[in-house]
């Protein structure tokens, strides 16, 4: 394992790899108050070169960046960027939630670069315009709370979601772990990242899927009802999609059933 910087058009983007560099690559994007951290036990087990990062603005101690380097426009530019200094020419693509919305931005985007998409409990955005304006103003709401109340308080209320009812399940030990992840990150690139990262703010993607040529895998846990639902909606669009349902994990399969998740990737290389 080795740790390492890119400075991309002046930010610094902080990366964990393992493995020797070659031109095919595993890529794992991480949730919103996430970092490198959270994919880097499924990454371990995993063969050949792959590369886990914080996402701009966020990880331990990021330092606080322009707002406008959130946005998914700019981040697929960084990513396409650090993946060229790293010599990579293609990967297998792994994101989660907000992290797999910027996996499926980056593969339309960027087809060529992209062997295997994996989406773990992902959206295409919302095709409605009343619906994302009102997904905005709900994301702005929730930045204006993280800003007025400080981190730790958002953070409780953030862990009480029913998205993440299954969680609260788990060992006390992983549970401690998680909320220590959230607690360092830096509450104004989160409040920025709901306004620009938001799935009001992701470009509607839903009229692009048919025209996918990327072979993908959707990965929903069988207790997250909601992401399952949209998972079948994406299967129904993207021509070569497969839907896998992990039935004993909620919305963060990675994190409650691992070694599924972990074999799941094995038998798609």
């Amino acid at each position: 394992m080795i740790k390492r910087t890119c400075n991309i058009r002046g930010q610094i983007y902080r990366l964990t790899t393992w493995g020797q560099p070659q031109a095919q690559a595993w890529l794992f994007l991480h949730g919103f108050m996430g970092s490198a951290a959270d994919f880097a036990p499924i990454a371990a087990e995993l063969n050949g070169y792959r590369i886990c990062l914080d996402l701009i603005g966020f990880g331990p101690q990021a330092p606080t960046v322009p707002a406008r380097r959130l946005s998914m426009v700019a981040q697929i530019t960084d990513l396409t960027l650090i993946l060229a200094e790293l010599g990579v020419t293609q990967v297998k693509l792994v994101g989660y939630s907000m992290g797999g919305r910027l996996a499926l931005g980056f593969t339309l985007a960027q087809p060529q670069l992209v062997h295997h998409l994996y989406l773990e409990s992902s959206t295409a955005g919302l095709a409605d315009r009343q619906q994302r304006e009102q997904r905005q103003r709900h994301d702005h709401e929730l930045a204006v709370q993280l800003r007025t109340t400080g981190l730790p308080a958002f953070v409780a209320v953030w862990e009480q979601l029913p998205l993440f009812a299954s969680q609260r399940q788990m060992p006390p030990i992983q549970q401690h772990r998680m909320r220590q992840q959230r607690l360092q990150q830096n509450p104004e690139n989160l409040a920025a990242s709901l306004e620009q990262m938001g799935t009001g703010s992701q470009p509607n993607f839903w009229s692009q899927l048919p025209q996918m040529t990327t072979p993908t895998t959707l990965i929903v846990g069988g207790r997250d009802q909601k992401f399952y639902q949209i998972a079948q909606r994406l299967r129904k669009l993207i021509p070569k999609a497969k839907l896998v349902v992990l039935t004993d994990a909620g919305h963060n399969t990675h994190f409650e059933v691992p070694e599924q998740f972990i074999n799941l990737l094995k038998d798609g290389c």
